[in-house]
Parts: structure tokens; C-alpha cells; sequence
């Protein structure tokens, strides 16, 4: 093979590395593209599905239900538990919410608290219409949550507010226990509401109760009743063990705001912190159980994610199991 021949050789042998190496890039390039357009897909479609999820757990309620057994309760007996309903509408005047209340046939309500939103200019007449409409029908037992108690300790900013939603519910007939208590003799029930200090709804973080402060702002248990206790704050469930409440309902954490799937946890807290400890379903310590609802609505973040919200429906019955033991 001459000079010439040997540099055509060459010359076409680099054209052809070239053209394969223009290949191979447009074949990766060709691969990339299709690549990203199922990753982008696949996003589009799990945000899509979020929302449809977000919309839809916002927007729809579950029952929880429990049995709770104590000697002391001499009749049988069941409550409905509201809490963290924060003025939401489950359809024109809640009628959904109040049908399915009402399927239940309770004997009482318990509300643990926000059943309302404490914004400034926020109205709750359709709550309280709500409300009274219940009262019509079952005795209800109302204790305060942050929102409430923002209206009665910034009246600057909140004017006459919280004493205008105080008489409305009272003139509707339900039954407000702001650091106060109601037995119920036929039940062998006691049932007292607590209203914390401000201090302890802190974002960010948890500011201890100090030693003996519920029993300062309760007053001691009944010894001859089961004692209810509506504490809207479930994060100081070892001080309602100390203070020796049978029962606690709370509410506040919304259940996590979103649940991790499956494992159903409770991701963020409505004071701004990750996996809270106690966001729904029962705990018990001692001689002490806390139920704590997911709530029914929402505020600051009008979302729920994985987590609709929450009807509890509580059966209360007396334990002949405790009462032989203690013959």
C-alpha cells in the first residue's frame, strides 16, 4: 500500500470512529431525554396523587372507635369526641358531621378544645350554630383549647370576642369547663375541663408544666368518680398520669398534620415540630389512658395528608373484672 493509499485508509478510519462516536452521544443523548421524561412523569403523577390525597383526607372524616372499662362507672354509656374542628364544614351546615354524630345515638359530647379559630376578624356563628344545633339533642361538656383561650388573653386584639362565643354556647345550653369540673352521678363520671397556661403551647419546643400546677389550676381528682379529663395539650400526658386522671382526651396535633403511609406517624406538630410523640390513638401509663383525636379540621397549614380527620366514639362500661379483684 502506497503513502496515498495508507493516508485515504487512515482518513476514513477516522470518519468512521468519528461517525460511531456521533452515534454513540446521540444514542445516549436519545437515552437521557427518555430517562427524564419518565422521571418527570413519575413526579407529575406522585404530585398529582398528593394532592388528590390532600384534597380529599382535608375534606373527609374517619371514626375512631374505643372501649374504655372502669369500676367506678355505674351505667353504660357513650360519648362522642370532638376536637381541632377549627370552623370546617363537612358539607352545608356540617349536616355531614352531625348525621354521622347522630348515627351513634351518644349519651353526651366531649369537645377537648378549638373547635374554633382564634384569627383576628375570623367569625364562629356557623360553629356555634353547629354546636347548639348538638345541644338540642345531647348534653355537652366544652373545654377550651389554644385557640379559645387566644381570644380571652389578647383582647386587644381580639376586643369582647371571646366573651361573645362564652355566652353563645352557654345560652345554646352546653356546658363550659374552663379550670372546672361536672359530675355526673348516674355515670359515676367526673368530667374537668383544663385550661394550661399559654407558655406551654410554645413553638418549637416544650416548656415543662412545674411540679403540682394541675393541681393547683384542678383541684384534686374525685376518689368516687372516674375522672375525665378534657387537656386539649396531649405533649404533657406524664403530668395527667401524675395528677391521677383516669381518662385524658386530647386533641391539638392534628394527628401530624400528614401521617407517614402505612406506618400512620405523625410527621409535624401544629408548634412547628417533627414527629411529635403523642399525635392520635391511645396511650396509657400507670392507671392513666390518653386518647388523643386526629382533630376535624385545620388552620395556620390547611392541610391533611394521609390523615382525614377524626370522629371519636367512645364506650364507657364498668369493669367487673376490677371490681372482683378488688372483693
Amino acid at each position: 500500500m502506497d503513502a496515498h493509499s495508507r493516508v485515504r485508509y487512515m482518513l476514513h478510519k477516522c470518519n468512521r470512529a468519528r461517525r460511531e462516536h456521533v452515534a454513540s452521544n446521540m444514542l445516549f443523548y436519545k437515552q437521557f431525554l427518555m430517562v427524564k421524561d419518565i422521571i418527570i412523569t413519575v413526579l407529575a403523577v406522585l404530585v398529582l396523587f398528593f394532592l388528590w390525597v390532600a384534597v380529599m383526607d382535608t375534606n373527609r372524616f374517619t371514626v375512631s372507635n374505643y372501649v374504655y372499662k372502669d369500676k367506678k362507672i355505674k351505667k353504660k354509656f357513650r360519648a362522642a369526641v370532638l376536637a381541632d374542628l377549627h370552623n370546617k364544614k363537612y358539607g352545608r351546615d356540617n349536616d355531614k358531621l352531625y348525621s354521622r354524630i347522630e348515627s351513634f345515638s351518644p349519651d353526651m359530647i366531649l369537645i377537648a378544645g378549638d373547635m374554633i379559630n382564634g384569627h383576628v376578624g375570623e367569625k364562629f356563628e356557623d360553629t356555634v350554630s353547629f354546636l347548639a344545633r348538638l345541644a338540642e339533642k345531647y348534653p355537652i361538656y366544652y373545654a377550651n383549647g389554644n385557640h379559645e383561650m387566644r381570644m380571652d388573653i389578647y383582647r386587644d386584639n381580639y376586643g369582647d370576642s371571646y366573651d361573645e362565643f362564652c355566652r353563645s354556647i352557654r345560652e345554646a345550653g352546653i356546658t363550659l369547663l374552663v379550670n372546672d369540673r361536672i359530675t355526673l352521678p348516674e355515670y359515676g363520671v367526673t368530667v374537668i375541663g383544663s385550661e394550661i397556661n399559654k407558655k406551654h403551647y410554645k413553638r418549637m419546643g416544650i416548656v415543662p408544666m412545674e411540679e403540682g400546677e394541675l393541681l393547683a389550676e384542678l383541684g384534686a381528682p374525685e376518689k368516687d368518680s372516674c375522672n375525665i379529663l378534657l387537656a386539649h395539650n396531649p405533649d404533657f400526658f406524664e403530668d395527667y398520669v401524675s395528677y391521677g386522671a383516669e381518662l385524658v382526651f386530647s386533641g391539638h396535633v392534628h394527628g401530624g398534620i400528614a401521617r407517614i403511609p402505612f406506618i400512620k406517624k405523625g410527621i409535624l406538630s401544629p408548634n412547628a415540630r417533627f414527629f411529635p410523640k403523642y399525635y392520635q390513638g391511645e396511650y396509657k401509663k400507670e392507671k392513666t389512658t390518653m386518647i388523643v383525636s386526629r382533630g376535624l379540621g385545620s388552620h395556620t397549614i390547611p392541610i391533611r395528608l394521609f390523615n382525614p380527620g377524626d370522629l371519636v366514639i367512645v364506650d364507657f362500661e364498668g369493669d367487673e373484672q376490677q371490681n372482683e379483684t378488688a372483693l
